[in-house]
C-alpha cells in the first residue's frame, strides 16, 4: 500500500481509538462547552416533530433561537405501552413521508425516555442533546475507520490525517448541525461514513463492510430526498468493489446488499409527498428559473404554462396567502401548473439555455460561503448571533475566497473532469496487475467527482434560489473533502512541487483582496477628530454620496423595533453626531430621498410594492427584488448604508444597513466584518457608518 512505511504495531493499532475518542470529546465540548449552541428552525422543524409526535416546550423565537429541550408524547399506562408510544409515528399528519432520519430520532426519543425514567424526571421531557450524542457517535466511528486506514503510514502523515479531521470535519460550522431537526447531519455523517467505510474496503474487502456500506449509503438518500438520484448512481459505481475479491461469496453479497440497497432508496423515492414535490416544483420555477427574467412570459410559454400566471413570478411557495396575486391552491391552478411541469422540464429548459444555467450555478457557488446557514441562529440566549466556538476552518474558508468563488470552482471542476475523463480511458484501454484496485479507486474518482456537478446543480433546478445557502450544504461538504485531499497529498509531493502549490494557493487567497484604494476626503469632526470619508458616488450635479470611512461608533439600532424612521440610531445620526460640525459644515449637507424598506408588519405604510423584501447575504445579490418589496420614501441627512452602495463598500467592521429584516419588526440588516449581509436583533450592538450627501459646489473636496 502507497505511503507505509513500517510495520503495525500496537502503537499504530491505537492511534485510530485515541483519535476517535478525542473527535468524540471534541465534539461534545463544542456544542456543550459553556453555552449550549446548536441551529434554529426555520419552518422544516414542524414536520419532523408532527410526525414524531413532539413540539417544542418553550416556541418563543424558536425562529431565532436555538431549542434544546422539547416535549414527546407518551401514552400508557406501562412501561411497555409507553416504550411503544415512543416509537410510534403519527398517523394523522399529512406531511408523513419515509425517512430513515426518523429512525434515529426514535432512538433517541427512546434513550429521553429511558434516561427520564432512571433518573425521574418527567417521562415526556426531550432533550436533543441525546440525537447529537448520536450524530457524534456516527462521526467518531467514521473518524476511526479513517484513522485504521492510516495507520502504519509515517507519522507525518498521520498526523496530518489526524489534524485535518479535526480542524476542517469537526469545525462547528458542520457540528452545529447536530444539534437540529434538520436532514443535514444524517446526510453529513453518512457522507463521512460512506468515505470512512469505502477506505476500509479498499484495505481489505468484506461482506460485512459492503454491507454498512449499502446502509450508510440508504441513510444518506433518505436524509435529504433530494439526494436519491446521486445515492442511485453511487450504489452502481459502487459495485466496483466486487472487483477486490475474486471468490463467488463475496461478490453475490456485494450484489445483492447492492439490489436491496437501491430498492428501499427507490421507495423513499415513491414515497415522497405530493405537496413537496409541488412546492419545490413551484420554486423551481418562480423563484429560480423565471426570478428577474428578462423574459418572464416566453420562460413560461416555454414551460407549457399559460401566461397569466406571470404575476406570480419572483414569488416563492411559503409567502402568506394574502401576498399572491393568485390563487395557487385552486384545481385551476394545479391543473395549469402542477399538471404540466416537472423536475425534467426544468433541467431541459436550462440545458436549452446554457447561460442562464451557467448565471445560476454562479450564484450557487457563490451561496456556498458560509458551511453553517446565515439565516438561523445558533445560539440558545443571543438571538441571531454566531457562536465562534471551534470555528477556525468556517472563519478560514471564507477568508479564502477562491473556495466559493465561480471562476475557480469552475476551473477546478473541469480540470477534475478532464483528469478523470483521462484516466478512465486509460484504464480502459490499458490493464495491469493491479487493475482491480486501480478500478476501485477511479470509480471513486467518478463518484465525487459526478457528486460536485450533481450537488451544485439540483438545488437550482429542484429548489430554485429559496434557502439556496442551506441547499449548498453537501457541496461545501465536497469541497472540503476534496480540498483536503489535495493538502494530505501535498505531502507525497517534492519540496518543489509543495512550494508551487503553497504559492498558487496564496496568490488565488490574494487576487480577491486586490481592490484599488478608495479616495478619501476630510470633513466634519467628532469626538474631537477630523472625520475621514470615502467617496461612493459623484453625481449628475456634482454633489458626493459620502461614507465614513471607519466605523463611528458601536450603538444599538433601536431599543424595540426596526422602523428606520422612528429609531434611535437615525436620531442620534441627525442631531448628537452632528454637535462638533459647524454650522456652515452642516449646511452643506443635502437632503436625500431614500427608498426604505418595511418589514411585513409594517407593510400597511407602503406606498409601493407587493411583497416582503426577500433576503440574500451576498453584497451583489442583496438588493434583488428590492424595488418591488413594500417601501415608503424618506426624507434624511444623515443615514447609514443603503442596499445599492453595499457592493461598494469595503467590509471592515461589522456595521448596520438600512435595511429590516421582513419577517419581524424586531431585527434589522447589518454587514458581517467577513463582507456578507445577516441579520440581528435591534437591541444588539453593531458598527455605525454614517452616509451623507455632500453640496461640493461651496467647498470643493476633490481638488
Amino acid at each position: 500500500m502507497d505511503g507505509v512505511t513500517e510495520h503495525i504495531t500496537w502503537r499504530n493499532r491505537i492511534f485510530p481509538f485515541l483519535g476517535a475518542a478525542f473527535v468524540f470529546v471534541l465534539c461534545f465540548c463544542v456544542l456543550y462547552f459553556g453555552e449550549n449552541v446548536g441551529l434554529s428552525d426555520n419552518g422544516d422543524f414542524r414536520r419532523i416533530l408532527l410526525a414524531n409526535n413532539m413540539e417544542y416546550k418553550d416556541d418563543t423565537d424558536y425562529y431565532y433561537l436555538f431549542k434544546q429541550d422539547y416535549v414527546m408524547e407518551v401514552e400508557g399506562d406501562t412501561f411497555t405501552e409507553m416504550l411503544k408510544s415512543v416509537c410510534q409515528t403519527s398517523p394523522d399528519v399529512e406531511e408523513i413521508y419515509t425517512s430513515p432520519h426518523f429512525v434515529l430520532i426514535k432512538v433517541s426519543k427512546v434513550m429521553n425516555f429511558l434516561a427520564n425514567c432512571i433518573t425521574g424526571n418527567d417521562v415526556t421531557d426531550y432533550n436533543i442533546a441525546w440525537l447529537a450524542g448520536i450524530y457524534i457517535t456516527m462521526l467518531s466511528v467514521a473518524a476511526w475507520c479513517v484513522f485504521t486506514f492510516f495507520q502504519g503510514w509515517r507519522k507525518l502523515m498521520q498526523l496530518a490525517v489526524f489534524a485535518l479531521f479535526i480542524f476542517i470535519f469537526c469545525d462547528a460550522g458542520y457540528l452545529l448541525y447536530f444539534n437540529s431537526f434538520y436532514g443535514e447531519p444524517l446526510q453529513y455523517v453518512a457522507v463521512m461514513l460512506l468515505i470512512a467505510v469505502g477506505l476500509m474496503i479498499y484495505r481489505r474487502a468484506s461482506i460485512p463492510k459492503a454491507v454498512c456500506f449499502y446502509i450508510a449509503l440508504y441513510f444518506f438518500a433518505g436524509s435529504k430526498l433530494v439526494n436519491i438520484p446521486y445515492a442511485i448512481i453511487v450504489g452502481v459505481l459502487a459495485l466496483c468493489m466486487t472487483a477486490l475479491r475474486k471468490d463467488k461469496l463475496y461478490r453475490i453479497g456485494v450484489a445483492v446488499s447492492a439490489a436491496i440497497s437501491i430498492c428501499f432508496i427507490i421507495n423513499l423515492y415513491t414515497d415522497i409527498p405530493d405537496w413537496m414535490q409541488k412546492d419545490t416544483t413551484y420554486q423551481s420555477v418562480f423563484f429560480g428559473l423565471a426570478k428577474e427574467s428578462d423574459t418572464p412570459a416566453e420562460d413560461l410559454e416555454e414551460l407549457g404554462v399559460n401566461e397569466k400566471y406571470i404575476s406570480l413570478v419572483n414569488t416563492h411557495a411559503y409567502m402568506d396567502e394574502g401576498e399572491y396575486l393568485i390563487d395557487i391552491e385552486t384545481s385551476e391552478f394545479e391543473r395549469d401548473f402542477y399538471d404540466k411541469v416537472s423536475k425534467s422540464d426544468i433541467l431541459f429548459f436550462y440545458l436549452r439555455h446554457p447561460a442562464r444555467l451557467f448565471k445560476k450555478l454562479c450564484l450557487s457557488i457563490e451561496s456556498s460561503a458560509y458551511i453553517r446557514p446565515p439565516n438561523v441562529g445558533n445560539s440558545s440566549e443571543q438571538i441571531m448571533e454566531m457562536t465562534n466556538r471551534f470555528s477556525l476552518w468556517s472563519n478560514i474558508r471564507i477568508f479564502l475566497k477562491f473556495l466559493y468563488q465561480p471562476i475557480v470552482i469552475f476551473a477546478v471542476i473541469a480540470l477534475i473532469t478532464i483528469y478523470v475523463i483521462i484516466i478512465n480511458i486509460y484504464t480502459i484501454l490499458r490493464r495491469g496487475e493491479d487493475i482491480r484496485r486501480r478500478i476501485y479507486m477511479i470509480c471513486a474518482c467518478d463518484v465525487l467527482l459526478i457528486g460536485l456537478w450533481i450537488n451544485l446543480i439540483l438545488p437550482i433546478v429542484c429548489n430554485g434560489e429559496a434557502d439556496l445557502a442551506k441547499h449548498m450544504f453537501l457541496f461545501i461538504n465536497y469541497i472540503d473533502i476534496l480540498f483536503a485531499v489535495l493538502i494530505i497529498g501535498m505531502f507525497n509531493m517534492t519540496r518543489e512541487n509543495v512550494i508551487i502549490s503553497s504559492v498558487i494557493v496564496a496568490s488565488l487567497t490574494a487576487v480577491f483582496y486586490i481592490s484599488p484604494p478608495k479616495e478619501t476626503v476630510e470633513f466634519g469632526t467628532y469626538n474631537g477628530k477630523s472625520l475621514k470619508w470615502e467617496i461612493v458616488e459623484v453625481l449628475n450635479d456634482n454633489s458626493l454620496i459620502l461614507i465614513t470611512k471607519d466605523k463611528l461608533d458601536e450603538r444599538r439600532f433601536d431599543g424595540s423595533n426596526n422602523m428606520w424612521e422612528t429609531s434611535e440610531l437615525r436620531t442620534w445620526l441627525n442631531t448628537d453626531f452632528l454637535l462638533e460640525f459647524t454650522d456652515e459644515e452642516r449646511s452643506r449637507i443635502m437632503p436625500v430621498t431614500n427608498e426604505v424598506l418595511l418589514a411585513y408588519n409594517d407593510k400597511g405604510l407602503s406606498v409601493a410594492g407587493n411583497h416582503t423584501h426577500y433576503w440574500n447575504f451576498m453584497r451583489n445579490m442583496v438588493s434583488d427584488l428590492s424595488k418591488t418589496a413594500y417601501h415608503y420614501y424618506l426624507e434624511d441627512y444623515v443615514y447609514i448604508p443603503t442596499l445599492d452602495m453595499l457592493s461598494k463598500l469595503n467590509p471592515g467592521n461589522s456595521y448596520w444597513v438600512l435595511c429590516p429584516y421582513a419577517g419581524n419588526d424586531k431585527m434589522e440588516r447589518y454587514m458581517k466584518y467577513d463582507g456578507f449581509i445577516l441579520h440581528t436583533n435591534v437591541d444588539n450592538v453593531k458598527g455605525v457608518r454614517a452616509v451623507i450627501k455632500y453640496d461640493n459646489s461651496t467647498v470643493n473636496l476633490l481638488e
